[in-house]
Formats: C-alpha cells, structure tokens, sequence
C-alpha cells in the first residue's frame, strides 16, 4: 500500500503543478520544492496530533466520513487554492498546525519565494482523505492509526531525500511554535490584531462598491499586500503571525461577526494597533504601516470611471476619504 505522502504525490500530477504554479503566479518548480515541504509539514502535526492516545482518538473522530472524490477533477484542485483551500482546508490546518500555522506558512513562502499557505490549505484535507482511506482499508483504531502515521514519519525522517525539505520544515515549525506563544499572550487581543488588516481593507472596498472583476483585484491585491507585510517582517512577527497566510474565509466569516458596519471595523483597527504598542511595542510601527499598506494596496487594486481600464481615476474619492481616516485612526 502507497504511504500518505506517496498517495499525495501521485495525485498531483506535473499538468497540475503548472496549473497550481499558474493560480499561484509561482514557478513550476518551486511549487514541487513546495508540495516537497507540505507533505511532511502535515505529517508532522498528524504525529503531533495522534502522540497520546486522547489525541489520537479525536483525530480518529474527525477523519471525513467519505474517502474518496476530495479532489474531483484539476478544477477543484486549482480551485481550492483561493482563500487557503477553502472552510474545511483551513480548519483542517489549524486542527494540524496549530495557532502557529500563519508563521509557518509565512516562513516557507519566505524560503521558497511565493505564498505557500494555500498549497498547505489545498493539500491538509487530500492527506486527511487518504488517511481517512488507510484507516478503513486496513481496519485500525485510533491506535492503530497512530502506530501508522509514526512509522511513516520515521520512514521520511530517514529518508534522505528529503533532507532539504525537512530543514524547511523544522525552521517553518520553529517559527509556529514562536508565534503561538506570542499569540497566547495577548489572549483575546489576538483576534483584534489578525482582523486589522482585513478590516481596513473592508473599509477602503465598501466605500466605493465595485463590480465583481473589481472587487476580485482588490481582494487579491489586499491578499498580496498581507503577504508581502508578512514575508517581510520575518518568521514569527506579529505580522507574520497575524497575516502570514493572506485572506482566509475564516477570518472573512469572523470578521463580519464582530465588526458589521464601517464604524465597528474602525474601531477594530484602532484597537489591533492598540494591542500591538502595548504586547510588542517594538512592532507597533511595522504594523501601523502595513495595515495603511494593504489599504492603499486596495484603493489602487481598480480604476474608478473610465471605460474598459481607459480613463478613470486609481484612487476614487470615497476611497482617498476611507485612506485619511484610517492614517487619522493609526497616527
């Protein structure tokens, strides 16, 4: 029988790694230097997961009910790849990864050179399938599904094939395990910081209601802005911690939750920023500026006015509004 990560290999084919490096805007082969990182990344939290018998029980319970069909044809494949594989892929990755898990994918972007954080969103729920198959086509327990997943670990660990990808692992692991401490002690602070950046984005694109295609480029120019903030501050900053991994749908859902309206989302902002100059005050300033960053990012995702991208201005006037009041909110 084919191991987990060998199952995991063989479904993505090299026609779809060009078309995952496509949606990714990666090259070809940093996205298999990628996959090569993501497979043990994720055995390793399954080894985490399943190291007591607890542990391994309630992973047990959670493995999908159905198998098979995860992947469904390159479209869903490619398709899962927006907003970090989706619900249930960015669940699975905090189920695996912990807290920690935006540093971790920041500290492999920043190694590899794009963001992985949806590579890891888009292959979390292939390998709990193939898991989920393992354990009803062998008949395990929750021990038994532990026994398995820690021999293959030692299996890739001594593997050395995989000495390169399994030092990116180690330092990306590092890196989350650093940002979950630093995440425990702000406490519910934490939400304020990780939805600030969204937040002002929220603010700069419901000033000005776009159509779909425009809208689309403002999420993912903000997307971008988040990642580049991230990349750049190092593993295990704030900003790494926080935004490391982008937009997520998650994040989208709990914002809406607590900040409804424009004036709630302000106050949000305000209130990350506040959260960061007294936790890590020698990050306040990094992280004013790049929430002020990816809402600019935002205001000149699209042109307002003009007609087929001719004419028309970058910045519209609600959105230079919304710009000033955010730099008013974090001065």
């Amino acid at each position: 029988m084919s191991s987990l990560l060998e199952s995991l290999s063989s479904t993505i084919t090299p026609d779809a790694i060009g078309s995952i490096a496509k949606a990714l805007g990666a090259d070809a082969g940093a996205v298999t230097k990628g996959l090569g990182a993501v497979g043990p990344l994720l055995l390793g939290g399954l080894g985490k997961a399943t190291a007591t018998p607890a542990g391994a029980e309630a992973l047990f319970k959670s493995l999908p009910a159905d198998g098979g069909g995860m992947l469904g044809g390159l479209g869903s494949l490619v398709g899962s790849l927006f907003g970090g594989g989706g619900a249930s892929g960015g669940s699975i990755v905090n189920q695996l990864l912990g807290s920690g898990s935006n540093a971790i994918g920041a500290s492999l972007s920043r190694a590899l050179g794009f963001n992985v954080t949806p590579l890891i969103g888009m292959a979390a729920p292939v390998l709990m399938n193939f898991l989920s198959k393992a354990v009803k086509g062998g008949n395990l327990d929750a021990s038994g599904l532990a026994s398995m997943v820690a021999k293959e670990q030692a299996a890739v660990a001594s593997d050395p094939a995989r000495a390169e990808s399994l030092a990116l692992v180690r330092s990306a692991t590092e890196a989350g395990q650093r940002a979950s401490a630093l995440i425990e002690g702000y406490g519910a602070d934490w939400a304020k910081v990780s939805l600030g950046p969204l937040a002002a984005t929220m603010l700069v694109t419901g000033s000005d209601l776009s159509g779909p295609i425009d809208s689309m480029k403002e999420v993912k120019a903000a997307n971008q802005a988040m990642v580049d903030a991230a990349t750049a501050a190092g593993p295990a900053s704030v900003l790494a911690s926080a935004i490391g991994g982008g937009i997520d749908i998650g994040a989208v859902k709990q914002l809406r939750e607590l900040a409804p309206d424009k004036d709630k989302l302000m106050s949000l902002v305000r209130a990350g920023a506040a959260a960061v100059a007294q936790c890590s005050p020698a990050e306040a300033s990094a992280y004013k500026a790049s929430v002020l960053k990816v809402a600019q990012a935002t205001a000149e995702a699209a042109k307002d006015g003009g007609f087929l991208g001719i004419g028309g201005k970058l910045i519209s006037a609600d959105e230079q509004a919304a710009l000033d009041a955010l730099k008013a909110a974090l001065a």
